[in-house]
């Protein structure tokens, strides 16, 4: 296999980790300090990595798509299909939920304050959902260019965000917080739907698979860290607007305080358009995802294929919950990667890995429990946080 396909298929991987999990990532590992964020970061990318690894080995050549149901039906039978069509629809809705929420955030900043937020999160549903529906030919066909900017900004944004780079305020740390940033990083490094696709692009090649899959998430780790960096580097801890604790409270995305904070037209521009490509390419492809999970269900279970009833079970209630709770961004995040994504791509593997290897190999034993502990307790922390029976989070004052 040469290195310019193993090349080129590694920086598709990288570009399905630049998305809503770098937009939130600093801020939410960003509460316990710098060098806890490149704890959750480091240990996150492993078992994402791992994750898709397993996938990997039991990927079928006959499949053409990832069709995560049926894999984890494959796997572990009934009890894992029912349970990955549950954590497939909060995937599927949570991110929907979260990019109708930061993008309507971003927008609202550069327009006239008495232009209502609803506005602005309706016309861009409208938008996207006519992609969806209507255009995903064209989105598609413009892919490698869409990626190509994708990266152009994001590189603007770290250049252009290191203007007012502060080293010490790296040195803060606050070592409780740390549980808080888990969940928006395994949203930083999903991207486990794109693993049939690369395993079609190097022709079934497994090895190339997973030097494609390395390169990848390696530039994406590079990318989350450099990028962390900067805005911890840039951002107060708690003191004012612009810090991350405000920034947290209100639910936004890195971007808004960076932008207020360096007064540069290029980071703001550069933060709008990357903002605005990154979320509208995944909300699409997750859109797609969930019209055609939607589909499958209603023409399983009630026998119809009424579009325009599939399309309002699909993209209706995450716009009624953006309306309801505009500020939900990174709650919604943390519901799809403590939830959706933990289970799908940490728990789930874990136990594959050890059905597989029955106790046979010490250290795939000791990577598949890792996996599983590691993902019950992001799991039961976020559930523990939403129900209310976990209180862990600096306040305001």
């Amino acid at each position: 296999m040469s290195w310019l396909t193993i090349l080129s298929a590694s920086f598709l991987v990288a570009g399905n980790l630049l998305g809503i999990g770098i937009l939130a990532l600093p801020i939410k590992v960003g509460l316990s300090g710098f060098l806890p964020s490149i704890f959750d970061i480091l240990l996150i990318c492993l078992v994402m990595l791992l994750s898709a690894f397993i996938i990997v080995m039991r990927l079928s050549k006959e499949k053409k798509n990832f069709d995560i149901p049926s894999f984890f039906n494959q796997e572990l039978g009934t009890i894992g299909y029912w349970i990955a069509i549950i954590c497939n629809l909060i995937l599927l809705y949570g991110v929907l939920v979260a990019y109708l929420s930061v993008i309507s955030s971003i927008i609202i900043t550069f327009l006239p304050p008495q232009i209502p937020h609803v506005f602005i999160t309706f016309g861009y549903f409208l938008f996207v959902t006519s992609l969806i529906m209507f255009g995903r030919r064209v989105l598609r066909g413009g892919n490698t260019v869409l990626l190509i900017a994708i990266f152009i900004c994001f590189l603007i944004l770290i250049k252009s965000g290191m203007a007012d780079f502060k080293p010490h305020l790296l040195t803060y740390t606050d070592w409780k917080y740390i549980p808080l940033g888990l969940p928006v990083a395994v949203s930083a490094f999903h991207f486990h739907n794109i693993i049939p696709t690369v395993f079609n692009y190097v022709k079934h090649d497994v090895k190339a698979v997973r030097k494609v899959i390395s390169i990848g998430v390696g530039i994406g780790l590079i990318m989350n860290l450099i990028w962390t960096s900067v805005v911890l580097g840039s951002l107060l801890p708690s003191a004012g607007i612009n810090s991350i604790l405000f920034t947290f409270e209100h639910g936004l995305p890195a971007t808004i305080p960076m932008a207020h904070l360096l007064h540069s037209g290029i980071f703001t521009t550069a933060g709008l358009i990357f903002a605005f490509l990154a979320v509208t390419a995944s909300y699409v492809a997750n859109g797609t995802g969930l019209f055609g999970f939607i589909k499958d269900m209603t023409f399983t279970y009630f026998r119809t294929e009424n579009k325009l009833l599939i399309g309002c079970l699909a993209f209706i209630l995450p716009l009624i919950i953006t309306v309801v709770y505009p500020q939900i961004f990174l709650s919604a995040v943390d519901i799809v990667g403590g939830i959706g994504e933990t289970v799908l791509f940490a728990i789930l593997p874990g136990i594959i890995l050890l059905r597989i290897n029955k106790g046979r190999i010490l250290i795939l034993s000791f990577i598949g429990y890792s996996m599983f502990i590691i993902g019950s307790f992001i799991f039961l922390f976020i559930l523990g946080q939403k129900l209310d029976l976990i209180h862990l989070a600096p306040m305001l004052h």
